[in-house]
């Protein structure tokens, strides 16, 4: 089997699992069903069989580095149960390459556990697999060299196994993450849709709730006070209709009541969040993005999903102004708040779009419900915070969010 031959049937160990995976959780996120982690524990360890059952080594004396990525992608998922397993196993496999080295491999899978730690919660998944790659590297060369001496021949396979590593460790991330962006981007934009067409029922209880009032002003109009049969007849048919009106707003309210479930949010890592799933968005608006992104983690009491759906919405909306080319976001303190603001170059809006933005049913598009910047408002409202907007015609629109500071986090 030569060496193309090699690296084809890696991807293809590496890939199918991951395809399987991500079809399974296009599925569960499309048709709203919880996502099982075992199926990604599953796949992690049907990649490590399929790579120690199929995949051979690119060169001889040197056992198989592939076998990495998916301990990789354990790390890209925080999956401390499936890093550990993964971690003992691809040692163990390495200890029967390396006989008498066991210190020095379990100081390597230590040191990429270490790394992880230290930047766990913003981690950086490019810089951790170039860390990932370039320590396999140096534990390789220092592991061969022990063994077998300096070999330049075999020292120029380990860096060239060590760039292929990183190639088709990147590529399976690369994967992975647009994937889970593209499913992202799409939930959100799916459960605005949502909470548009709840809202849009408006109209539809408007008619339900005008015919018993009618009914109940048609009895009224003929009611004689004097007349004891109008009364024993009206009476009990008016508080039936009255009664069947309070069930229907009781029904509607019920239903469109805005559920908010607060935890500890990092507000800046939320918002990074916003921005990379939101990379497509801009793409295919060809919109240039700029963010200033306090590094610092501040902590506020809000529900993530809703903030989420609140921010790609107003991102979403400045995409679809008329004349954007740039949108620009960052964040302020301000004593106890954090004010986000989201800014587009576009043509802005007149003083009675600006005055009228956040009504109900009020839209300047074509094909707009009018509901997007209302619901937007309500969410941020039952967060204690303020949602404004302002814009100069010909030079920009603002939306500024301003949440307070949960200190005690």
């Amino acid at each position: 089997m030569d060496k193309i031959d090699i690296i084809l049937l890696d991807v293809n160990n590496i890939i199918l699992p991951l395809s399987l995976y991500l079809l399974y959780t296009a599925y569960s996120k499309t048709f709203d069903k919880k996502e099982n982690e075992l199926v990604f524990v599953i796949a992690i360890f049907t990649m490590i069989y399929m790579i120690f059952k199929f995949a051979k080594p690119l060169f001889p004396g040197i056992p198989l580095i592939i076998i990495n990525i998916p301990l990789v992608l354990a790390y890209l998922k925080k999956s401390k149960l499936t890093i550990l397993f993964c971690s003992i196993l691809i040692a163990g496999y390495y200890m029967t390459f390396y006989q008498k080295l066991y210190i020095l491999i379990i100081a390597e899978y230590v040191i990429y556990y270490l790394l992880y730690l230290k930047d766990e919660k913003k981690l950086d998944i490019k810089k951790f697999i170039i860390e990932f790659c370039l320590i396999k590297m140096i534990s390789l060369l220092i592991l061969n060299i022990s063994i077998n001496g300096f070999i330049p021949n075999q020292t120029l396979n380990i860096v060239i196994i060590s760039i292929l590593l990183f190639i088709l460790t990147s590529g399976a991330v690369f994967l992975h993450t647009r994937v889970e962006d593209v499913l992202k981007l799409h939930m959100s934009l799916k459960e605005i849709e949502h909470d548009k067409e709840i809202k849009s029922s408006l109209f539809q209880i408007t008619h339900e709730i005008k015919n018993p009032i009618a009914v109940c002003k048609g009895y009224l109009d003929m009611f004689d006070v004097n007349n004891q049969e109008h009364a024993k007849k009206y009476i009990p048919i008016l508080k039936e209709e009255i009664n069947r009106t309070l069930l229907l707003l009781e029904d509607f309210l019920a239903m469109n009541k805005i559920k908010i479930n607060k935890e500890p949010v990092d507000i800046n890592l939320l918002l990074e969040d916003v921005v990379k799933n939101t990379k497509l968005l801009f793409n295919s608006y060809k919109i240039k993005l700029e963010t200033n992104l306090k590094d610092d983690e501040i902590y506020i009491s809000g529900d993530y999903n809703r903030l989420v759906q609140v921010f790609i919405n107003l991102l979403k909306n400045s995409c679809e102004a008329d004349g954007v080319t740039k949108i620009k976001i960052w964040t302020k303190i301000n004593n106890d708040q954090i004010k986000v603001c989201i800014e587009d170059n576009g043509v802005g809006m007149d003083k009675e779009t600006l005055n009228k933005i956040k009504e109900p049913f009020y839209t300047t598009k074509a094909r707009g419900t009018g509901l997007g910047v209302s619901l937007s408002d309500e969410i941020i409202t039952a967060h204690q915070g303020i949602l404004n907007y302002t814009s100069r015609p010909e030079k920009y629109t603002r939306a500024t969010v301003i949440l307070p500071i949960e200190k005690a986090f």
